[in-house]
Parts: C-alpha cells; structure tokens; sequence
C-alpha cells in the first residue's frame, strides 16, 4: 500500500500545474510527431514552438474557434496535451491515433468530469470515468484491470489517480517534467463525430410540410436510401460542390448501393470544416460544408435516419427552401 500511495503522491503535481482545471493528456507510443498530430486533425502548416505556458494562453485565445495541441517527446513516447481540450477522449480521435501503436489518455474538466481510455491497433479497449471504474466500455473493457489493481480508486483524486495510472501503463512515472521545455503546438481542424443510432427517427420531420412524415412512414429502405441521396444532392447542386470528386463518387457509391469511403469523406469534411472557420459566416464556403454534412448524414447506415438526418440538416444551409426539398424527397420515396 505504501508504494501505491507514493505513486498516487508522484502525481498530486499536477494540481499545482498551468493545466490543473481541465486538461486531457495522451500518452502515444510513437516518434513521429507529424504522423500523431495528423492522427489528431492538426493543421500542420501552421506548427509552432511554444513552451507550455505560452500554449495555455494561445489555446485560450482560440478555445471559441478550435481547440489546439501540443505535443513533445516523452520517454519512447509523445505526449499529446490539451489545455481544456478533449480531442484524446474521443474515439474518433483515439481509434485514428492508434492504428499500429497503443495510446492512453487522461481527461478531465471543470465540472469534475473525467475519463481514462486505452487504445491500441485502432481500437479503443477500454475506456471509464475515474470516479466509477467499475463501469467500463469498449472492445475489451478489463484490459487495465492488472495495472489498476491497488491504486486507491475510493478516497483519493480521480485526476491524480488517473496519472497515476497512465505512468504505471507507460513505464513513464508522473513528473512535472512532462510538461517543462518546448512543444510542438498545432491549431486542429476537428475529425466529424461518428453517425450514432437515432431512438426516434421520425422526430427529425420537425419543420417540413405535414404530408411528408406519412410519405417517410410508408417507404422501405431501399426508397429511404434512394431519397437521402436525392435530398443530398439537391443540396449540393444548390451550393455549387456537385461536381468535386469525393462528393461524386460518394453519391455513385450510395446509387449503386456500394460501400462509401467514409474515411475520404471524413477527411473532405474535417478539411472543409477548418475552410469554413476561416470564412464570415454567410460565406459560400460554409453553405458548402453545410451542404456535406447533409451529404454525411445521408450515409448513415440505417436509411431511415439517413433520409430524416439529412432533411434535419439542410435546414442550416442558406438558400434551401424547405417545401422543394419536400418535394425532392417525396419523389425519391415514390421513385419518380
């Protein structure tokens, strides 16, 4: 018990530290700096050299605009920091961080929220709220267990407990040293969340002409598929992006009833994302990336949401008349 108690005292530091309110820290067992900060959607023509106070304040500065990374060599190891970010929780972030390596991350914010994940070849395996490990996911959600076992989980900081944890994971022991000298920072244009699974499709209608819900309710999946795509497309012509090369094949694949490159169609969204931070915002080029966010949510695995999610969607894009895209969609559902 001793030794677990001098571990948890090895990282009470970070309680006095520039980050101690909210923070996530990603520990990656890689070198390759360009490859890790890609991995987390880094803009990474715009690196700069900042050491860590300079980091909080620039990161400060943009939090309203995009969040910021900052990454430094750590042992075998790069350690990923974000100040009140939360870029490492993400599984969208982690599964692409992972791919080939492993990865463990701590987050934690003001509201006393936290989580501890582990990941590796691409999977997230594990992943729990410090304050209840007991209840844990992921694809093999007791993969820590050995190295969690003894550390004092009830009485002590769930974020000092959470270093803890990731120096007994790394080989690497909590030190203020983790966070002295220069880091590599980054702005980053944020992966898209993942599609999740809608409860109630249907409540998405909200705003279209009445005879449209019962015109949804009595189609199939194929006819539902089939008005996603029109309704996408309606969207994309209007906006002037039918003709890019991902946005075409996207809409041959979803057509043909073929497998979508997501990770293509990820990467247009994430780029076209940080285009629109760039631009006012009654910008063509935010209607345009607006426009394929209703093209992704038209991919949506279940047809039914995709249909409904895209209609939701194309209401945040300018110029689009909700009456005509009724219309669209209600002719796809009957196939005229």
């Amino acid at each position: 018990m001793g030794s677990d108690c001098v571990e948890v005292e090895s990282a009470a530091w970070i309680r006095r530290s520039t980050i101690q309110e909210a923070a996530c820290l990603t520990f990656v067992r890689d070198v390759d700096v360009d490859r890790v900060a890609r991995a987390f959607g880094a803009v990474t023509e715009q690196a700069r050299l900042l050491d860590i106070d300079e980091f909080c304040e620039e990161a400060f500065a943009r939090q309203e605009r995009y969040p910021m990374i900052a990454v430094r060599p750590l042992g075998d190891r790069l350690l990923v920091v974000e100040d009140g970010g939360r870029q490492g929780r993400r599984p969208e972030v982690l599964r692409r961080v992972s791919a080939d390596t492993t990865v463990v991350s701590a987050f934690w914010d003001i509201d006393r929220l936290t989580r501890f994940s582990y990941a590796a070849d691409g999977v997230v395996r594990t992943s729990f709220e410090a304050v209840l490990p007991e209840y844990r996911e992921g694809a093999e959600p007791d993969a820590l267990e050995d190295d969690r076992a003894g550390l004092p989980w009830c009485d002590s900081d769930p974020v000092v407990l959470m270093l803890a944890l990731a120096g007994r994971i790394t080989g690497i022991p909590p030190s203020p040293g983790w966070l002295a000298g220069e880091f590599v920072t980054f702005p980053v244009a944020e992966w898209p969340d993942d599609l999740v699974a809608v409860p109630d499709p249907l409540d998405n209608v909200v705003g279209y002409p009445p005879e449209l819900a019962p015109a949804v309710r009595a189609g199939d999946r194929r006819s539902w598929r089939r008005a996603a795509v029109a309704v996408a497309r309606h969207v994309l012509s209007l906006v002037g992006c039918l003709e890019h090369p991902v946005i075409r094949r996207t809409l041959s694949s979803m057509t043909l009833g073929r497998r979508v490159d997501e990770g293509k169609l990820s990467e247009m969204v994430r780029e076209w994302s940080w285009r629109s931070l760039m631009h006012r915002p009654c910008s063509k080029v935010r209607d345009q990336f607006r426009a394929v966010q209703v093209l992704r949510q038209a991919t949506h695995a279940d047809p039914l949401t995709a249909v409904l999610a895209a209609l939701a969607e194309a209401r945040h894009v300018r110029g689009v008349e909700q009456g005509d895209l009724a219309h669209v969609a209600r002719a796809a559902l009957s196939g005229r």
